[in-house]
């Protein structure tokens, strides 16, 4: 593969929509290694056998798969391709697709790929595993109207705002009591945004969703646009006011709250950063003694230059894309998430595998049969007919 931002939307799509068996097959053995691991919600497999089996039920169990993305993010330094996309899907066995209503969903899926590639073959990157991740709230409420009735978009376009008024109205209120706060408040600090992002972003992070109010309101006055806005699946807040109380309204909800940074991944040209992480918090009923709770947060910050400063970057816009149903059922349940993380997910992916090899063989055995058929009706159609 030459070009990453070309070639990796095209496989995958080649991947998942064709209907062609054995074209699956032989394009899985060339882009993916032998030992490629899978990572998804509902199934884990470890090596490209499992996966094709994976692929190949997928396939099977949809009329047609369509595929549109919204980032694609080449990752070179680290080998990794980061990749935003709505899937489309209409699996046989529902009633959707026979009322030609289609599901969409909305994922995240990041993509490594291999430091050593062969230098003999003309393929320049080789997959060496596979995250697929799932907003499955967000696929619900946005994507999906006739799910919800056509109620999902209306709450999106008309609560978020009103939601986000007064979450930010809520932080500011409170902590502008704090006896620190008000005489911080007052010295206005000045826009001063990234100046080397790859180092800064790491700092700030951690601020943003776990540093004490003075350094979240640095953070927002030095790293946010005047007319930034903070995008969040239940609201939408704009201004570096407004952002700093919806940041102060999560805390004041919680005892405590940290952030551990999974992978951070920069655009070609820096006015684009990816970071996943896991926020951990304390809510003022969880007793302090207990493990924390989780959330897991797919970050999109969007950059341009300071007015006041061209040589650093600030945040124009601020996106958390929350992977709420991954996080309850991963993280929050105690050993029956380590359990169905270790576990259960293992034989799942095993049984895919199993169940997709075998829908192969059985494709295989008819394409043949069919064949042999076709040979033998002609053979017979174009026999001389003896007198």
């Amino acid at each position: 593969m030459r070009s990453l931002d070309v070639d990796v939307p095209k496989t995958i799509s080649s991947v998942l929509s064709t209907h062609d068996f054995r074209g699956r097959k032989d394009l899985i053995e060339k882009v993916f290694t032998e030992d490629v691991k899978f990572w998804h919600l509902f199934f884990q497999t470890v090596n490209r056998k499992e996966l094709f089996g994976v692929y190949q039920m997928w396939g099977f169990y949809n009329f047609w798969i369509g595929v549109k993305y919204t980032r694609v993010v080449p990752d070179r330094k680290n080998h990794r391709v980061v990749v935003d996309l709505i899937e489309t899907i209409n699996v046989w066995w529902n009633i959707f697709p026979y009322l030609g209503i289609p599901i969409h969903l909305n994922m995240h899926v990041v993509l490594g790929t291999d430091p050593h590639p062969d230098p003999t073959t003309n393929d320049e990157l080789i997959f060496t595993y596979q995250e697929d991740h799932i907003f499955w709230v967000e696929s619900f409420l946005a994507l999906n109207p006739i799910l919800t009735l056509g109620l999902g978009p209306l709450c999106l376009k008309y609560l978020r705002p009103v939601a986000g008024s007064a979450y930010a109205a809520i932080g500011n209120l409170v902590y502008s009591r704090d006896l620190d706060v008000p005489n911080h408040l007052k010295r206005q600090s000045k826009t001063k945004g990234f100046q080397n992002i790859e180092k800064d972003i790491v700092d700030a992070i951690h601020v943003a969703y776990g540093g004490s109010a003075k350094a979240k309101w640095d953070f927002s006055q030095q790293m946010y646009s005047g007319e930034a806005e903070f995008w969040h699946p239940l609201f939408i807040v704009r201004g570096k006011e407004n952002i700093f109380g919806a940041h102060m309204f999560w805390s004041f909800i919680n005892r405590k709250t940290n952030a551990k940074v999974k992978r951070i991944v920069l655009g070609e040209n820096d006015d684009l950063v990816m970071v996943d992480l896991e926020q951990q918090y304390w809510p003022y009923l969880w007793h302090p003694a207990w493990p924390p709770l989780a959330i897991w947060v797919h970050v999109i910050l969007t950059l341009d230059k300071a007015d006041t400063d061209h040589s650093s970057k600030v945040i124009v816009k601020h996106e958390d894309h929350i992977l709420w149903v991954e996080s309850l059922i991963l993280r929050n349940l105690g050993p029956v998430s380590r359990l169905y993380d270790i576990v259960i997910r293992r034989y799942i992916g095993i049984f895919f595998c199993w169940l997709g090899n075998s829908i192969y063989q059985m494709l295989l055995f008819l394409s043949h049969a069919a064949d042999m058929f076709w040979e033998e009706f002609t053979t017979a159609k174009n026999a001389p007919t003896q007198s």
